[in-house]
């Protein structure tokens, strides 16, 4: 006798489920003389979502991936209905909102608006009244390196490790300057200081940071290492910048701005 999947037609010799074709369990006897719709190719299995038609039940749908596969006679889907086969939109609407969020992401990074420590550099200082760059005719610049150097010569005769300066340590320096500057002296100023991390420091401690005015007129000194000496003297005469310039760090960041008033503003950072 011979026998056939409930499921899908295919014949066996035997009653031995589950079937080889579709996995289901039922098999039934073959009637004499009828025609096996496995082997005749009158049965179809149609997608339900777009209406691929399959040999076998063998989901998911090899064009749309739907897991639902209905039988039918093969004479009865109807071939002039039109199949609405899906496109790029509807099969990549799950990840739209993902690929929109990236984009948006991608573009603030390109204006400046969010900062991507490693590509795009730290966040940009905000303008502050007074003198960032030159003041008095003295490169503030060369200052800030003179400054380095006066305390780097300091620690030697100390006993203590020489230090590098570093460029997230520079920036954040500059920018919280510039912010206590703004700050103080211009009234429509509301800005905040961004968050250590955005600018890359690449520190091996934990930061310490302050910002100092020392009573130093850097009209009355003659040449930037001369105003650097200066403003070393004045910090290292206060305890608590003193330790934190000579203590066991490895890098500093230091930025000098005058204010409109004359107010010498030194920003310290050491890491």
């Amino acid at each position: 006798m011979k026998w056939q999947c409930a499921w899908c037609g295919r014949e066996y010799d035997s009653e031995d489920p589950p079937c080889g074709t579709c996995g289901h369990e039922v098999f039934e006897p073959v009637s004499a003389g009828s025609a096996s719709p496995f082997e005749s190719g009158s049965l179809v299995w149609v997608c339900t979502n777009c209406g691929r038609e399959h040999v076998k039940h063998s989901p998911p749908c090899s064009r749309c991936g739907n897991h639902v596969l209905e039988k039918r006679e093969a004479g009865s889907a109807d071939l002039s209905e039109d199949v609405s086969i899906p496109g790029y939109l509807s099969v990549g609407k799950p990840y739209l909102f993902g690929i929109v969020a990236v984009l948006v992401l991608v573009g603030l990074v390109l204006a400046g608006v969010v900062p991507l420590p490693g590509l795009t550099g730290p966040p940009a200082p905000p303008d502050a009244p007074g003198d960032a760059d030159t003041s008095a005719g003295l490169d503030l610049a060369v200052v800030e390196a003179e400054l380095h150097g006066s305390l780097d010569a300091e620690r030697a005769a100390a006993g203590s490790a020489q230090r590098a300066r570093g460029d997230g340590l520079d920036a954040f320096a500059e920018y919280a300057t510039r912010h206590r500057v703004a700050d103080r002296y211009d009234p429509e100023y509301d800005g905040t200081v961004p968050d250590f991390g955005a600018f890359d420091p690449q520190c091996g401690t934990s930061p310490t940071f302050g910002i100092a005015e020392p009573d130093v007129d850097i009209t009355a000194y003659d040449g930037e290492s001369a105003v650097a000496e200066a403003l070393a003297d004045r910090l290292l005469s206060n305890g608590d910048v003193r330790e934190a310039a000579l203590d066991d760090r490895r890098a500093e960041g230091i930025d000098v701005h005058v204010g409109p008033d004359g107010t010498v503003f030194v920003g310290y950072l050491a890491c």
